[in-house]
Protein backbone atom coordinates (compact mmCIF):
# COMPACT_ATOMS: atom_id res chain seq x y z
CA UNK A 1 0.00 0.00 0.00
CA UNK A 2 2.77 2.50 0.63
CA UNK A 3 4.52 1.71 -2.41
CA UNK A 4 1.55 2.37 -4.29
CA UNK A 5 1.05 5.74 -2.40
CA UNK A 6 4.94 6.30 -2.80
CA UNK A 7 4.28 5.40 -7.19
CA UNK A 8 1.27 7.46 -7.61
CA UNK A 9 3.11 10.46 -5.65
CA UNK A 10 6.25 10.00 -7.96
CA UNK A 11 3.79 10.60 -10.98
CA UNK A 12 2.02 13.45 -10.07
CA UNK A 13 5.76 14.68 -9.21
CA UNK A 14 7.00 14.19 -12.40
CA UNK A 15 4.00 15.06 -14.27
CA UNK A 16 4.39 18.32 -12.44
CA UNK A 17 7.78 18.80 -13.14
CA UNK A 18 7.18 18.50 -17.00
CA UNK A 19 4.24 20.59 -17.30
CA UNK A 20 5.49 24.04 -17.93
CA UNK A 21 2.67 26.62 -16.05
CA UNK A 22 3.18 29.70 -15.74
CA UNK A 23 4.41 31.62 -12.87
CA UNK A 24 1.81 34.47 -13.29
CA UNK A 25 -1.52 34.14 -12.99
CA UNK A 26 -2.31 34.56 -16.83
CA UNK A 27 -5.53 36.48 -16.12
CA UNK A 28 -3.21 39.27 -14.73
CA UNK A 29 -2.12 39.42 -18.99
CA UNK A 30 -4.44 41.06 -21.38
CA UNK A 31 -5.65 38.10 -24.00
CA UNK A 32 -3.83 39.87 -26.96
CA UNK A 33 -0.98 40.33 -25.49
CA UNK A 34 -0.84 36.22 -23.91
CA UNK A 35 -1.93 35.69 -27.70
CA UNK A 36 1.27 37.47 -29.16
CA UNK A 37 3.05 35.92 -26.58
CA UNK A 38 1.85 32.12 -28.21
CA UNK A 39 2.68 33.61 -31.62
CA UNK A 40 5.90 34.43 -30.87
CA UNK A 41 6.19 31.22 -29.05
CA UNK A 42 5.18 28.92 -31.78
CA UNK A 43 7.28 30.96 -34.36
CA UNK A 44 10.70 30.67 -32.48
CA UNK A 45 10.32 27.11 -31.99
CA UNK A 46 11.52 25.90 -35.45
CA UNK A 47 14.61 28.08 -35.12
CA UNK A 48 15.65 26.87 -32.06
CA UNK A 49 14.53 23.67 -33.09
CA UNK A 50 17.43 24.12 -35.47
CA UNK A 51 20.24 24.87 -32.98
CA UNK A 52 20.03 21.41 -31.53
CA UNK A 53 21.86 18.62 -33.42
CA UNK A 54 20.03 16.35 -35.63
CA UNK A 55 17.22 18.54 -35.60
CA UNK A 56 15.51 20.39 -38.38
CA UNK A 57 13.27 23.04 -38.12
CA UNK A 58 9.91 21.24 -38.81
CA UNK A 59 8.86 20.44 -35.18
CA UNK A 60 7.20 17.01 -33.80
CA UNK A 61 5.34 19.20 -31.77
CA UNK A 62 4.73 23.00 -31.97
CA UNK A 63 1.47 24.38 -29.52
CA UNK A 64 1.07 27.01 -27.06
CA UNK A 65 -2.37 27.95 -25.10
CA UNK A 66 -2.66 31.67 -24.59
CA UNK A 67 -5.31 30.73 -21.44
CA UNK A 68 -2.96 28.69 -19.54
CA UNK A 69 0.25 29.71 -21.44
CA UNK A 70 1.40 26.29 -21.19
CA UNK A 71 3.41 25.43 -24.90
CA UNK A 72 4.80 22.64 -25.99
CA UNK A 73 8.01 22.60 -28.49
CA UNK A 74 9.28 18.86 -29.22
CA UNK A 75 11.51 18.61 -32.04
CA UNK A 76 12.46 15.97 -34.54
CA UNK A 77 15.12 14.55 -32.93
CA UNK A 78 12.43 14.06 -30.24
CA UNK A 79 14.75 16.54 -28.05
CA UNK A 80 12.77 19.11 -25.85
CA UNK A 81 14.63 22.80 -26.04
CA UNK A 82 15.05 24.60 -22.99
CA UNK A 83 13.58 27.95 -24.22
CA UNK A 84 14.03 29.95 -21.07
CA UNK A 85 17.47 29.96 -23.01
CA UNK A 86 15.68 32.32 -25.61
CA UNK A 87 13.94 35.39 -25.92
CA UNK A 88 10.50 35.45 -27.65
CA UNK A 89 9.73 32.59 -25.88
CA UNK A 90 6.79 32.23 -23.29
CA UNK A 91 9.52 31.54 -20.09
CA UNK A 92 11.33 34.83 -21.24
CA UNK A 93 7.71 36.83 -21.92
CA UNK A 94 6.66 35.50 -18.40
CA UNK A 95 10.11 36.70 -16.22
CA UNK A 96 9.71 40.04 -17.76
CA UNK A 97 6.68 40.31 -16.63
CA UNK A 98 6.94 39.03 -13.36
CA UNK A 99 9.74 41.81 -13.02
CA UNK A 100 7.34 44.29 -14.72
CA UNK A 101 4.53 42.80 -11.58
CA UNK A 102 7.27 43.16 -9.06
CA UNK A 103 8.43 46.84 -10.32
CA UNK A 104 4.81 47.80 -10.09
CA UNK A 105 4.42 46.73 -6.39
CA UNK A 106 7.69 48.71 -5.47
CA UNK A 107 5.39 51.62 -4.86
CA UNK A 108 8.25 54.46 -6.40
CA UNK A 109 11.29 52.79 -4.54
CA UNK A 110 13.87 52.28 -7.27
CA UNK A 111 16.20 50.09 -4.76
CA UNK A 112 13.08 47.76 -5.22
CA UNK A 113 12.50 48.63 -8.60
CA UNK A 114 16.26 47.74 -9.63
CA UNK A 115 16.23 44.88 -7.35
CA UNK A 116 13.16 43.03 -9.05
CA UNK A 117 15.24 42.92 -12.26
CA UNK A 118 18.73 42.90 -11.49
CA UNK A 119 17.84 39.79 -8.97
CA UNK A 120 15.77 37.68 -11.64
CA UNK A 121 17.09 38.64 -14.91
CA UNK A 122 15.26 36.93 -17.87
CA UNK A 123 16.56 35.08 -20.67
CA UNK A 124 19.84 32.77 -21.25
CA UNK A 125 22.91 33.87 -18.92
CA UNK A 126 25.34 31.98 -20.37
CA UNK A 127 23.98 30.75 -23.48
CA UNK A 128 25.53 27.60 -25.06
CA UNK A 129 27.49 28.57 -28.37
CA UNK A 130 25.65 26.03 -30.80
CA UNK A 131 26.62 27.48 -34.14
CA UNK A 132 30.38 28.61 -33.84
CA UNK A 133 33.28 28.76 -36.12
CA UNK A 134 36.76 28.78 -35.88
CA UNK A 135 39.01 31.65 -37.17
CA UNK A 136 42.57 32.17 -37.37
CA UNK A 137 43.63 35.46 -37.64
CA UNK A 138 46.93 36.50 -39.90
CA UNK A 139 48.09 39.36 -39.95
CA UNK A 140 50.31 41.15 -42.70
CA UNK A 141 51.71 44.53 -43.18
CA UNK A 142 49.08 46.33 -44.89
CA UNK A 143 45.88 43.85 -43.64
CA UNK A 144 44.50 41.71 -40.60
CA UNK A 145 42.60 38.88 -42.19
CA UNK A 146 39.96 36.20 -40.27
CA UNK A 147 39.84 32.73 -41.87
CA UNK A 148 41.89 33.87 -45.11
CA UNK A 149 39.04 36.80 -45.82
CA UNK A 150 39.82 39.85 -46.71
CA UNK A 151 37.96 42.43 -44.49
CA UNK A 152 34.84 44.21 -46.60
CA UNK A 153 35.17 47.45 -46.91
CA UNK A 154 32.64 48.34 -49.93
CA UNK A 155 31.34 46.30 -52.77
CA UNK A 156 33.02 43.53 -54.56
CA UNK A 157 34.72 43.15 -57.78
CA UNK A 158 34.79 40.13 -60.31
CA UNK A 159 37.33 38.47 -58.56
CA UNK A 160 36.26 38.72 -55.13
CA UNK A 161 38.63 41.41 -54.17
CA UNK A 162 37.19 44.32 -51.91
CA UNK A 163 36.85 47.48 -53.52
CA UNK A 164 35.72 50.83 -51.88
CA UNK A 165 32.28 51.20 -52.33
CA UNK A 166 32.53 54.80 -54.37
CA UNK A 167 34.54 54.88 -56.82
CA UNK A 168 36.49 58.35 -56.53
CA UNK A 169 38.06 58.64 -59.80
CA UNK A 170 33.87 58.93 -60.89
CA UNK A 171 33.46 61.19 -58.28
CA UNK A 172 36.47 63.42 -58.68
CA UNK A 173 35.81 63.34 -62.84
CA UNK A 174 32.01 64.15 -61.98
CA UNK A 175 33.40 66.99 -59.76
CA UNK A 176 35.48 68.89 -62.63
CA UNK A 177 32.35 68.16 -65.33
CA UNK A 178 30.61 70.29 -63.03
CA UNK A 179 32.91 72.71 -61.91
CA UNK A 180 33.39 73.73 -65.99
CA UNK A 181 29.71 73.50 -66.28
CA UNK A 182 29.32 76.35 -63.64
CA UNK A 183 31.86 78.21 -64.70
CA UNK A 184 31.02 78.72 -68.50
CA UNK A 185 27.91 79.69 -67.24
CA UNK A 186 28.83 81.88 -64.81
CA UNK A 187 31.31 83.28 -67.80
CA UNK A 188 28.06 83.54 -70.19
CA UNK A 189 25.92 85.92 -67.41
Amino acid sequence: MFARSLAVIAVVAGLVNTQNTASIDPGSVAKSTREQWCQSQTSACPLICLQLPGATGSPKENKCDSTTLVYSCICSNNQQPNASEYSQTIPYFVCTEQNNQCVNNCNGDSSCQASCRDDHPCGAQDPKRVNTTTATATKTASQTTTGGLAPFTGVADKNGVAKPSADLNYIYGTTVVLAGFFAGFATLL
